[in-house]
């Protein structure tokens, strides 16, 4: 084997040196480890990679479930979570939509319940009571007996709120059968249509 002339210059004494580029930049000498092969010539190449995976599902119907269907939209924050993981994407928004629309539900159905929903219940609850109070106060004869004359054609009218105890006062007036006239009488009657008249 031959061996190199002492004034040879041995590989570990060669300083590699950047080639300068008439574009601007350098480029590592071969061998070097900053020069890396087969990598993407971008500034960012994990973006690139990125953007490569299927765009990650929707967190809006995981909204519109949650708000119509309360805990339910909980299945589709799960199925869409899950597909994200498998996509290299974000899980957290589909839990951040489903936790923020479900308080945001709750306080929305709880005033519509409260407000609307109660009212317009009481009201027809109250409608069929006054009903049931007129088709049975003529019953037992206590009108009449009260009156001194014969009546029909009973109409109620509440008067004021339902009291704690149950009771509501109502004004009825009835149709004298003898002359036609009318005449009115205060009664109080209870959530089963017992009544007794207000003197």
């Amino acid at each position: 084997m031959t061996e190199a002339p002492p004034w040879a210059v041995t590989p570990e004494q060669v300083q590699h040196e950047q080639v300068a580029q008439p574009f601007g930049g350098v480029v590592p000498p071969y061998g070097s480890p900053e020069n890396k092969h087969g990598q993407l010539l971008v500034r960012f190449p994990g973006e690139v990679h990125g953007s490569a995976r299927p765009p990650a599902p929707s967190w809006r119907p995981v909204v519109g479930w949650t708000f119509f269907f309360s805990v339910l939209g909980v299945v589709p924050a799960m199925r869409r979570a899950g597909r994200a993981r498998r996509y290299g994407r974000e899980r957290a928004p589909y839990w951040i939509a489903f936790g923020t629309t479900l308080v945001i539900a709750t306080a929305f159905w709880s005033a519509l319940t409260y407000s609307v929903a109660l009212p317009v219940y009481d009201h027809f609850e109250e409608k069929s009571l006054t009903t049931a109070l007129e088709d049975t106060i003529l019953d037992d004869g206590r009108i009449a007996k009260s009156v001194g004359a014969t009546v029909s054609n009973p109409q109620c009218t509440p008067e004021g709120d339902r009291g704690s105890d149950g009771l509501r006062t109502y004004v009825c007036t009835f149709t004298l059968v003898a002359d036609g006239e009318t005449t009115s009488l205060f009664v109080d009657a209870d959530l089963n249509s017992n009544w007794e008249i207000n003197d």
